[in-house]
Order: C-alpha cells, then structure tokens, then sequence
C-alpha cells in the first residue's frame, strides 16, 4: 500500500482495508517512503522510482511472486508513473495525477498510458475536489488493461462507503 502525500499508510481506510485483505488471504505490506511534508518535499523523483522498486524487489526476495499495488491520491501517482510494468495489477484510489500534457501538474499522456500492460483499476469519488471523475475515466480508458469504478457521494478522503471501497478492491486482487 502507498499512501497520499498529506499522511502515511495508517488509520482510517488503510486499516481496515489490510485487516480485510490479510483476511482475504493476502499478505499486506504498507510502504511509507516519508516522515512528513518536509520529507516528502525533498525527495526526487529518481528517490521515489528507487524506493518504490526496492520496495518490490524485497517482497520478491521474500518469495512474493503476485503483487498488487494499491495506491491513493500521491500514492497513484507514484505508482502510475514510476512502476506500472514491475507489477501484477494496481488499484489506484483517487489517483492525483492529471491526463494529458500538463506543464504546471504532475500529469501523464496517452502515449505513456498506453505502454502500461498492468491490469490498472481506478476507484473514484464523484464528489472528489482534487481529480475529477472525467479525469480519472481518461486515464482509464487510455490504458490499455484499464477500468474505473466511480463510486457517489465519495470525496478525496476515501471515508464515506469504506466498506464498498474495500470490497471493489479486494475483487480486483483476485485472480
């Protein structure tokens, strides 16, 4: 699990979807490559793409030969951008990253979606202040192995129906 940038993998949704999927048979390992904002601020984007492949080559030095990412906000665009293809399938939460050709946001490209093979589901609130559902629905539908999942009276935070954004997750983990 990656976070977004404003906290790390703990509480709230983070919690109770690792206890649903440990359930579920899964093993969870939570992945926070920063302390707070100051961290977060400084790092590189180089930082981040080495951090997050590390991440997945210790699971598999671990014997994990599936993994999934689930990503939110921050969390989806990191995971988007820097580890689409060394994965076996993402599950982006309100991924904050903009479609198309954006100079003044983090923003990816049809071209760049279109290389990612990954198996990449979307859960996205309708009421969401910071990505749109038309946003996240392009990103979706330029990948090639895409879907979205729009999800009413759903904001950023991920707080309102938690329980039916665990269970959207946990049926694209499986197989």
């Amino acid at each position: 699990m990656i976070p977004g940038a404003g906290h790390g993998p703990f509480g709230d949704i983070f919690d109770r979807f690792a206890a649903a999927a440990a359930r579920d048979g899964n093993t969870v390992a939570r992945f926070e490559m920063w302390e707070s904002q100051e961290d977060l601020a400084e790092k590189t984007e180089t930082e981040f793409e080495t951090e997050l492949s590390a991440g997945i080559e210790f699971l598999q030095s671990r014997g994990y030969s599936t993994i999934t990412v689930v990503a939110k906000s921050f969390g989806g665009r990191l995971a988007l951008t820097h580890i689409p293809n060394t994965v076996d399938r993402m599950v982006l939460w309100a991924p904050a990253i903009l479609f198309g050709n954006h100079a003044d946001a983090p923003s990816i490209a049809a071209s760049e979606l279109a290389n990612i093979e990954t198996p990449v589901r979307i859960l996205q609130g309708d009421e969401d202040e910071v990505v749109s559902v038309e946003n996240a629905a392009a990103i979706a539908e330029h990948l090639p192995n895409g879907s979205m999942v729009e999800l009413a009276g759903e904001d950023h935070s991920f707080l309102n129906d938690e329980q039916r954004i665990i269970e959207e997750t946990l049926a694209f983990l499986s197989p």
